[in-house]
């Protein structure tokens, strides 16, 4: 099969399938003339609070806008506590929206380090606050045991909402990016939560806390028009989550024997918002994929200790899994529009490069 380009995402292929219902959509969210927080909002924060199995949900203009409204909240709530700036552990290895939403919080940030699937390996300490990531969209191992309330725990859920059943911790904070399983055709992000305080701070704060401004908040609400387009795409969720499901469990067992590690091949629930390989060869292998129209990529390449804003963060010794991962990830095309011919021929391409 020669000539065959695989685009890394599949938008165009999306907006190909559902281009009668958005382009009517668009018309249905711009007539009335209420372009914000309108009943397209309201409808979908409804639906996702009931997806979620939560109380309350509040869409946002991005997810890290979402993460850093939660740690605001819990910051707040720190200081009438503590004299001193609130602790944070986040994983070593994430994307750096992450940090970034803690440092804007006015968090005292440490890095943790990973297991080998890319999960924060980091025991609850008195006093310090805890950020779970659901890398690739592996839900973390211990966000099965912390309910919908825990304290101390904040969850960044941008790449694995879809499998958090309700277990939500102080709140999660979702992403709609373009890349994400549910996208919108902007930015997009909201939080879910049981808790009501949080929920009515979000509300205030995305709306620069109007009508008195007594305290400091942003423009940051979600557009009705991508309100109106997550609604389209929400009826597809489930359909897209098996096709996902389907192809990751296709290519762990094709995989199996070869000499590189399936991150998703694990007995935690799993949104498969990337498919990603570990392998000592992975520069090899991406070039491989992309001389035959496969385009990989790396998530992520570098550890956030690498990078110049956490050049004053506290850091373990010890970091080293999740620097051997960042060394060694390579992400394959992964989204419900691939066509079993696709899926086979990119599992033919893995397996030839073991081959030669």
């Amino acid at each position: 099969m020669s000539g065959l380009n695989i685009p890394h995402f599949g938008l165009k292929r999306q907006f190909k399938n559902l281009k009668d219902e958005l382009l009517q959509a668009t018309v249905d969210s711009l007539k009335d003339g209420q372009l914000v927080g309108g009943h397209f909002t309201r409808s979908f924060e409804e639906w996702l609070k009931n997806r979620c199995s939560t109380k309350y949900a509040v869409t946002v203009h991005s997810g890290t806008q979402a993460l850093e409204i939660i740690a605001r909240f819990k910051k707040i709530e720190s200081d009438k506590i503590h004299s001193s700036p609130p602790v944070v552990v986040i994983p070593n290895l994430t994307y750096p929206a992450t940090l970034n939403a803690f440092l804007k919080a006015g968090y005292r940030v440490i890095l943790g380090d990973t297991d080998k699937y890319g999960i924060l390996k980091y025991d609850i300490k008195p006093g310090i606050y805890k950020c779970l990531v659901g890398l690739y969209g592996m839900m973390p191992w211990e966000q099965h045991r912390i309910g919908g309330t825990t304290f101390g725990v904040m969850i960044d859920g941008a790449q694995h909402w879809l499998e958090a059943q309700g277990n939500v911790g102080s709140g999660m904070a979702i992403s709609f990016d373009p890349t994400k399983n549910l996208n919108a055709s902007g930015n997009g992000g909201a939080i879910v939560t049981n808790n009501e305080h949080l929920y009515l701070y979000a509300c205030k704060y995305r709306d620069n806390f109007k009508p008195y401004f007594e305290e400091e908040g942003t423009n940051t609400k979600m557009s009705e028009l991508d309100c109106s387009h997550l609604l389209v795409r929400a009826k597809y969720i489930s359909e897209w989550q098996n096709r996902r499901k389907q192809i990751a469990k296709f290519w762990c067992e094709r995989f199996k024997d070869l000499p590189l590690r399936c991150l998703s091949d694990n007995p935690a629930p799993h949104a498969h918002q990337k498919f990603v390989v570990y392998l000592a060869e992975r520069n090899s292998l991406h070039t491989h994929l992309m001389v035959n129209g496969i385009n990989s990529k790396i998530h992520y390449e570098y550890v956030l200790g690498d990078l110049p804003s956490a050049k004053d963060l506290e850091k373990p010794d010890l970091l080293s899994t999740s620097v051997m991962l960042s060394r060694g990830v390579l992400s394959l095309p992964m989204y419900p529009e691939l066509t079993d011919l696709e899926v086979d021929y990119i599992a033919d391409k893995v397996d030839e490069f073991f081959d030669k």
